[in-house]
């Protein structure tokens, strides 16, 4: 790939919120195998904790796991809850043709957490929460690359015990974000993009060139 090639993607990767308040027919599309194979190329330090690979289906040492669900799938889980929510989340369980719930895999815990703390703040887990972060740029880009609007939610309520275990997901893994995936005809669908895009600002306002 040629330099001004990765840079127009890179570029061209951006935040794309397809909502829809009634869900597209599912379309039978999903992520290809080469698409998220290419997310196993990014960076990580350690392998993951023994803890993570004991009796699981999933064993590979990287920290980091994705959970793929088809457009079925997807209007399916937002058909479970309608009842419990009704935050963009439901919007996009509407439209996409593929949503990844990627998981990070923390170490065990050593000592006591304050209240509402996640997982030790540990030198190790901060790794293993940067290696599966370049995981999902991976895969994002890889999706800008072959034309699919992307966008990278927090979660919401797919972060509940509840949809954890409606997806297999272990208790001890912890959502980095859910992942949407959307066709580029929208339909009536209203498309939502970022409000921070265009205020990154330029070089001098975050890099520092150091000379010893």
């Amino acid at each position: 790939m040629s330099s001004e090639l990765f840079a127009r993607i890179v570029h061209e990767r951006c935040t794309e919120k397809v909502l829809s308040e009634e869900p597209f027919p599912a379309s039978g599309q999903t992520l290809a195998d080469e698409i998220l194979e290419l997310a196993a190329w990014a960076p990580f330090h350690r392998p993951a904790h023994d803890v993570h690979l004991q009796d699981s289906e999933l064993t590979a040492l990287m920290p980091w796991r994705f959970y793929v669900l088809d457009a079925s799938s997807c209007r399916k889980l937002r058909e479970e809850l309608l009842e419990k929510d009704s935050s963009n989340v439901i919007k996009m369980l509407a439209t996409a043709d593929c949503m990844v719930q990627v998981t990070w895999l923390p170490n065990p815990t050593q000592v006591e957490l304050p209240e509402k703390s996640l997982f030790e703040a540990t030198l190790e887990n901060m790794e293993h929460l940067a290696a599966a972060s370049a995981a999902v740029q991976n895969l994002l880009l890889a999706a800008t690359s072959n034309g699919i609007r992307n966008y990278w939610s927090s979660g919401g309520v797919l972060r509940s015990p509840e949809v954890f275990k409606r997806l297999g997901i272990p208790t001890q893994e912890i959502l980095l974000g859910a992942l949407f995936f959307s066709p580029q005809d929208v339909q009536s669908a209203t498309i939502a993009t970022s409000k921070l895009r265009d205020k990154r600002g330029p070089l001098s306002g975050w890099v520092k060139r150091v000379d010893l």
